[in-house]
C-alpha cells in the first residue's frame, strides 16, 4: 500500500509542478488585469486539494484494512480459546465456524486426492516432457511459418 501511496503522490506532485509551470507562462503572458492570475490560483488550490483528497482516501483505506486484520486476529484469538466454551451469542457463531472449518478440511483433502491422481510422484519429469514436447511444437510451426524446413 506504501508503495502505491509513494506513486501517486509522485504523479500529483508532478501534475502540481506542471500545471504551476503552465499557470505561470499563462500569468507572463495574459494578465492584464487579474483575471489568469486569479483563475490559475483557484486552479492550484483545487489540485492541491485532490491531491490531499487522493493521499487521505489512500491513507484511510489502508488504516481500514489494518483495523479488519486486527478484528481478524482477535476473532481468532477469542474463538481459539473460547471455542469449546461459547455461550450467548457467541454459540451459533463458533457452530458456524466450526462447520466452515470442516467444510474447507474435506474440500483440501478431495483436491489432495485429485492432484495426487493427476500428478502422482516423479510428475515434474513429466511436466519437464510436456513442456519440451511443446518447444519442439513451437519451433516446427515458426519454421513452417517462415518457411524454413
Amino acid at each position: 500500500m506504501s508503495d502505491t501511496l509513494e506513486k501517486l503522490t509522485d504523479t500529483l506532485g508532478g501534475l502540481l509542478k506542471k500545471a504551476k509551470e503552465v499557470g505561470t507562462q499563462a500569468v507572463e503572458t495574459v494578465d492584464k488585469n487579474g483575471t489568469v492570475r486569479e483563475a490559475y490560483e483557484r486552479g492550484t488550490a483545487r489540485t492541491k486539494a485532490y491531491a490531499r483528497m487522493a493521499k487521505l482516501s489512500l491513507e484511510l483505506n489502508g488504516e481500514a484494512e489494518e483495523l479488519r486484520k486486527i478484528y481478524t486476529e482477535i476473532g481468532k484469538l477469542y474463538y481459539e480459546q473460547a471455542k469449546d466454551s461459547a455461550g450467548g451469542f457467541f454459540a451459533p457463531l463458533f457452530a458456524q465456524a466450526g462447520e466452515t472449518a470442516e467444510k474447507i478440511r474435506s474440500l483440501e483433502s478431495e483436491l489432495q486426492a485429485l492432484r495426487d491422481e493427476v500428478a502422482p510422484d516423479g510428475a515434474e519429469k513429466d511436466i519437464e516432457v510436456e513442456i519440451g514436447a511443446f518447444d519442439d511444437i513451437v519451433s516446427a510451426d515458426e519454421k513452417a511459418a517462415t518457411g524454413e524446413e
